[in-house]
């Protein structure tokens, strides 16, 4: 294996890494925005439950606090700390809300586990089929999820090529 990354870093020169550099910052600034600034799940509904002193989804910390852990990766990066893992912290982040993204419309059913979510299912509908009818009802999500697998595209070739 390790041979086989060698050449694909060999492949990448000091200019394309920086400007994969470049772009996977920009995506990540978007996909932390999108989940910190978002008009039903970011920062303002946290606020609100918060002064209410209770917790009716739990979509709301989970975007803030993810969009912050965000931020804080692109500081690393830009700084130079720890490279590597951050990207792999990356991969793994990314790779939660798309995961999630899914679970939360399929198998968790939008969430009917939370005491305060009723369930929505979807009977006699397909799993793509479900994913595909959720995204073109919501051009936030579409966005983001568009946006997140770009970048975890992107994050992926970085931990394989920006050895340095």
């Amino acid at each position: 294996m390790v041979g086989d990354t060698a050449g694909v870093s060999e492949a990448f020169d000091p200019r394309r890494t920086r400007l994969l550099r470049i772009g996977a910052g920009a995506l990540a600034v978007l996909v932390a925005w999108l989940h910190i600034l978002h008009p039903e799940y970011g920062y303002e509904q946290l606020l609100r439950y918060v002064e209410f002193g209770t917790l009716y989804d739990p979509r709301p910390p989970l975007f803030v606090l993810s969009g912050l852990a965000i931020f804080a990766g692109i500081v690393c990066g830009f700084k130079g700390v720890a490279k590597r893992p951050v990207y792999l912290i990356g991969i793994g982040l990314i790779g939660t809300y798309l995961l999630g993204y899914v679970a939360w419309h399929t198998v968790l059913d939008h969430g009917a586990f939370w005491p305060h979510i009723e369930p929505h299912p979807h009977e006699n509908v397909g799993l793509v089929e479900s994913i595909i009818a959720h995204l073109e009802a919501d051009t936030i999500a579409m966005v983001s999820k568009a946006a997140e697998l770009v970048l975890l595209v992107f994050l992926t070739v970085l931990y394989i090529v920006d050895v340095e």
